[in-house]
């Protein structure tokens, strides 16, 4: 994959743009397709994510519930999602998007399951 330099404040632009894009979509899917009990967000938020994790475990975490901020709260359209997103629902979403041969995929979930947990709720489901 080629590199390219970014600067810090574009790099925040583009994450807080990945993760209301991603809000939007996912209860834009919620309303008009129904939930089928995984929070699957779109493959580019995969791919910004296993970046970060790449860089830094404790943005990827923060990336995670930026996300689940926006779908229980902040996204002018979280409350017409009921019941609201299960931690466990959006968790089981991530692993799928992330890119194939992401080989850290599990330990990206359970670190993020421990440190969100308390937050979110650290059980399945």
């Amino acid at each position: 994959m080629e590199t390219v330099a970014v600067p810090r404040p574009v790099v925040s632009a583009l994450r807080q743009a990945s993760v209301t894009g991603t809000a939007t979509e996912l209860i834009d899917r919620f309303r008009t397709t129904g939930r089928d009990g995984v929070a699957r967000p779109p493959d580019a938020f995969g791919e910004v994510l296993a970046w970060l994790w790449q860089d830094d475990a404790n943005a990827a975490v923060i990336h995670i519930a930026e996300l689940m901020k926006q779908l229980r709260e902040r996204h002018p359209l979280a409350h017409t999602v009921a019941p609201p997103v299960g931690f466990g629902e959006l968790l089981d979403g991530v692993r799928d998007c992330l890119p194939v041969g992401f080989e850290q995929a599990d330990l990206l979930i359970s670190y993020t399951r421990t440190a969100l947990g308390d937050f979110y709720g650290g059980q399945p489901g």
